[in-house]
């Protein structure tokens, strides 16, 4: 079996948080619904950088404590800069299922880095995690992850209709779902 890296990829390591340099990049992104819906439950607003540090400190203290989450910000190889950060939590060991966050700041990241950043996640959930399910929930106004999600082999699991109010209207909240068989055949499709 061929030996793939779990923290870096061609064009992105995961790295632990660092809540001081990480808190007021994410805070800057805040402004975007999608993001704060990946921070907190409820009420989206724009956050300051303490709040974010708080809620890091949080995710923090979860990683260290449950042994039911993990937390990576998303770096550029050769760069130091956060252009995002995912998470896997929720996760029920005896049902090996999982669900992840993946968040991008820049539409321009998104578009160079979202494809490889799923397959990271994906990678760490079912090879190192070794989780039999994984889900993933979004607003059905984001458009470029339910293309992403459907491109990589996500089935859409779940519909929960007008979920989200948002900017005045209701939104479908959308579950996606991969299961391990569904991974394996794609890594078998990456080998041959």
């Amino acid at each position: 079996m061929k030996y793939t890296p779990l923290f870096e990829s061609r064009l992105l390591r995961l790295t632990p948080l660092d809540i001081e340099k990480d808190a007021p990049v994410v805070a800057s992104w805040t402004y975007d619904p999608e993001v704060v819906s990946h921070l907190k439950e409820g009420s989206v607003q724009p956050m300051t950088s303490f709040e974010v540090r708080k809620i890091m400190e949080e995710w923090k203290k979860a990683v260290e404590d449950s042994g039911h989450t993990f937390v990576f910000s998303l770096r550029p190889i050769g760069e130091e800069r956060m252009m995002g950060f995912l998470h896997i939590a929720h996760i029920q060991w005896v049902h090996g299922a999982g669900q992840f966050g993946l968040v991008i700041g820049d539409a321009a990241d998104w578009d160079l880095y979202a494809r490889e950043a799923l397959r990271m996640v994906l990678l760490y959930a079912f090879e190192e995690l070794n989780l039999f399910r994984v889900k993933a929930r979004i607003s059905e106004d984001h458009t470029a992850a339910y293309a992403l999600y459907q491109e990589a082999g996500f089935y859409l699991e779940v519909r929960q209709r007008q979920a989200i109010f948002r900017e005045g209207r209701y939104l479908d909240r959308l579950h996606f779902g991969m299961l391990r068989p569904e991974w394996d055949m794609i890594r078998s499709q990456e080998v041959a």
